[in-house]
This record gives structure tokens, C-alpha cells and sequence, in this order.
């Protein structure tokens, strides 16, 4: 009797796992999708719970291309769901690219990324952001993170970096480069920061920080190089008045 109950609970549990692992990605969604922000829109899914893809995802003004990602079953047993995540096409420079290691808590739905890069344009950047002034702008902006935790407003740990090879501004008389710009990441009491390396064309030494409700605030100062237009001098004139050493207050 006791061989008939064991072999019983072992084919039940064998196809309980066999049912989670096979089961389409797409069921699980519409099982949630009450639960699922009404911003939120999904394309086409396919795949199971485990390894799937979804042709688009989009949430207000940003959205990810051709999504997929693999799930590590394993790690259900210490109450984390783990596995790997990739979207977009790194060769298109108007998408949204990237790719993670991600840990979810199942208990308390705290998520850690490790390993990750996010690639974007300048211009969706600062569509996210309120600047004091308009500035047209475009470049590719690359984060590398080595570790993500989440926390409030943002993050409860984080370290990495953000470059952008070139930016390009647009100026009186066209189109003009100010080089590449490039920091280091971390969180400061649940904000983002950025320090940004002050070996720029513009001379831009500044810490950035992005606070609780998108508040991006920048603190720094700013010295262009002699070669940028003169524009670029007469803009920074309007920030206030010059230092001893030639370098303009930064405060946004």
C-alpha cells in the first residue's frame, strides 16, 4: 500500500512539473492579465513558461522588440525565480537593446540583475527627463551593469557604468559633435547616480542624480573646450558667473 501511495505522489509531482514546464506562455498571460497594468500592451506570444517570446512590449512611450527570455526551474527551490532576458536588436540604433541575468524573490518580489546592457537613444533618454531648457540632441547612450538591486524609490545597491561614444547637438548653424560622455553608476539613499568622467569636450564635471517621481537633478560645473562652436560659449554664459578657472556653474 505504501509503494502504490509513493509511486502515486511521484507521478503526480512528475506531471505537475511536466504540465509548469510545457504550459504556453501565452495561457499564463491571460490567467494575469487582470493583474497587468492597463498601459501595458503585449503582442504576439509564444513559447512556454520557461522559454518563450513576445514580438513587442510596450508601456506608455517606451517599448521592446522581439522579447525572450529562459527560466532556471532550479531555482524555485530557494524561492527565486531566475533565469535570462534579451529583447531588441543591438544593430538598430532606434531600438531598445539589451539583455540580463534576473532574480525575483518570490516572497517579497524583490528583483536583482546581474551581467545586464541596455542600450537607447539619446532621444528617448530625454523624453523620460524635464530639462530647464529644450536641446535637441541624438547618440546612443550604452548602460554596462555589474549589479542591480531594487529598492525606493529605485534601488537598494547598484554599480556600474553608462557611456555614449558621440552626441551630436543641434546648434544655429547645424549639426555639431561634443564627443563621447561616459560615468560611473551607483545608488545613493535609493536614487540613481551618475559621476561623470570629466575627460569630455565640454569640461563637464557632475554628479547626476535621478530621484524619487523622475526629478533628474545635475551638480557640477562645465568648461568647453576652445575648439566647440561659439555658441556652445555664449550658452554657458547664461548659467552664471565663471570661477576663477574659467568653469560655469551647473545646477538643474
Amino acid at each position: 500500500m505504501k509503494k502504490i501511495i509513493s509511486l502515486t505522489l511521484v507521478f503526480l509531482l512528475a506531471f505537475g512539473v511536466f504540465t509548469a514546464i510545457s504550459m504556453p506562455a501565452s495561457i499564463v498571460l491571460q490567467l494575469s492579465q487582470g493583474s497587468l497594468p492597463r498601459a501595458l500592451a503585449i503582442g504576439a506570444v509564444s513559447g512556454s513558461v520557461w522559454e518563450g517570446r513576445i514580438s513587442e512590449v510596450r508601456y506608455e512611450n517606451v517599448q521592446l522588440n522581439d522579447v525572450t527570455w529562459q527560466l532556471n526551474g532550479w531555482g524555485l527551490l530557494t524561492g527565486q525565480l531566475q533565469g535570462k532576458v534579451r529583447f531588441g536588436s543591438p544593430r538598430a540604433l532606434d531600438e531598445i537593446s539589451g539583455n540580463s541575468n534576473f532574480s525575483v524573490s518570490l516572497l517579497d518580489q524583490a528583483a536583482k540583475l546581474d551581467d545586464a546592457v541596455l542600450r537607447f537613444s539619446v532621444e528617448q533618454a530625454m523624453q523620460q527627463v524635464t530639462l530647464p531648457l529644450p536641446v535637441d540632441a541624438k547618440g546612443r547612450v550604452i548602460l554596462n551593469i555589474d549589479k542591480y538591486h531594487t529598492g525606493l524609490p529605485y534601488c537598494d545597491a547598484l554599480s556600474g557604468e553608462i557611456s555614449s561614444p558621440n552626441i551630436d547637438i543641434k546648434g544655429l548653424t547645424g549639426w555639431f559633435s561634443i564627443g563621447d560622455m561616459s560615468g560611473t553608476l551607483s545608488c545613493k539613499s535609493g536614487d540613481i547616480a551618475v559621476t561623470v568622467d570629466p575627460e569630455n569636450r565640454l569640461g563637464l564635471r557632475a554628479d547626476a542624480t535621478l530621484a524619487a517621481n523622475m526629478q533628474f537633478r545635475v551638480a557640477g560645473n562645465i568648461k568647453p573646450e576652445a575648439s566647440l562652436p561659439k555658441e556652445v560659449h555664449d550658452a554657458v554664459k547664461f548659467l552664471g558667473r565663471p570661477d576663477s578657472e574659467g568653469r560655469y556653474p551647473v545646477n538643474l
